[in-house]
């Protein structure tokens, strides 16, 4: 069904501004997968049409979830659903380059191991799941110029993956939130990180091919969907011998593209 065949109603005496009302109408249509990853939305004068109001409001509305990531506007063509992809990825959540530049290109990920397990007590709390449930450890390594410096270690709910297999997630075409959002309807719209100093145990050790306890930079990623639901943990160990973190900061994540 397209959005032109639902109903609308937009409250014309309510405080809350038109603007902001089909905003999050739009909103809606997105969290409920009416509006699909890379699908072109309808154009300004539909909407208009389909909200009965300005062009004025319907262009601000676009414009705030365009701020917000979930829009995007391509010269030309019209404004799209975000979609994940590996330009996203390089701009949003990979901060690593090769001491002495700050070109940050796709990194070589190989992949480790895909198990199921029970999560622990700090995992369930993060996934608002209940101590004891399944979820699936997925472990990677990455890498710049065919050498390891990152093992990733992600954590998610069986329950909000169920048909995910290792096979599946091994012969991805795509980065991983891709195929949350193309594969499981789950978009991660924001992450939060935490970085600290460690040292690195005996399995990182072991995959990064460095000493036990050589100095490691700990990070932890957690990956939210729509209304903040956490759907991932990721805690990254990153050998920073021969890389730096690079993170240049935007004013919102729509203006990375």
């Amino acid at each position: 069904m397209s959005i032109t065949d639902l109903q609308f109603n937009i409250d014309r005496d309510s405080k809350t501004p038109m603007w902001l009302q089909i905003r999050n109408e739009l909103f809606n249509c997105l969290y409920r997968d009416e509006l699909r990853p890379g699908q072109l939305i309808p154009n300004e004068k539909t909407l208009v049409e389909l909200f009965n109001v300005s062009i004025g409001t319907v262009r601000k509305a676009v414009g705030a979830l365009e701020k917000e990531g979930f829009l995007i506007r391509k010269q030309g063509l019209g404004t799209f659903v975000f979609q994940h992809d590996k330009s996203t990825f390089h701009f949003a959540y990979f901060h690593f380059a090769l001491n002495g530049t700050d070109e940050i290109s796709y990194p070589d990920v190989e992949f480790i191991s895909f198990e199921t397990k029970k999560a622990t007590k700090y995992e369930a709390k993060i996934l608002n799941i209940s101590p004891g449930s399944n979820v699936y450890q997925i472990f990677n390594k990455l890498g710049i110029n065919k050498k390891n410096y990152i093992v990733d270690r992600i954590v998610i709910s069986q329950a909000k993956f169920p048909m995910l297999t290792e096979e599946i997630f091994k012969n991805r075409a795509n980065t991983i939130y891709n195929l949350y959002q193309n594969k499981f309807n789950i978009f991660i719209t924001n992450c939060s990180e935490k970085l600290k100093a460690t040292s690195a145990d005996k399995t990182v050790s072991a995959l990064l091919n460095v000493k036990l306890d050589s100095p490691i930079l700990r990070i932890e990623r957690i990956g939210q969907t729509y209304h903040n639901e956490t759907i991932e943990l990721r805690i990254s160990f990153v050998h920073t011998d021969d890389i730096d973190y690079v993170n240049t900061q935007n004013s919102t994540f729509g203006d990375t593209f």
